[in-house]
């Protein structure tokens, strides 16, 4: 897989590669990936093709799929947060 180009964003990294008669696109934000993969055709031969598949509709969707991927991740690692002290200290005894 080798490195076609980059696609200027001003909030997302967008890499666009090219591999096995497919070009992969690369969206990247805060440390979250997504990757979609565009098969080579009489339509679709190189760069300038590709830029047009990366419109404001797939950018919008792409935005859209990164904040559902960013709640995910976020539960997820609250499976790590300390659990909240308990405010029932009765019964404990006192530390002097």
């Amino acid at each position: 897989m080798r490195i076609v180009g980059r696609l200027p964003h001003p909030t997302l990294q967008i890499t666009v590669f090219a591999n096995d008669g497919r070009f992969p696109v690369q969206f990247e934000l805060g440390g979250l990936t997504q990757v979609y993969r565009f098969r080579k055709s009489e339509h679709l031969q190189g760069m300038a093709d590709v830029k047009k598949l990366v419109n404001a509709d797939l950018i919008d969707s792409v935005l859209a799929q990164f904040k559902v991927m960013r709640e995910a991740h976020s539960r997820a690692l609250n499976t790590f947060a300390p659990p909240e002290a308990s405010q029932d200290t009765e019964g404990l005894p006192d530390i002097i």
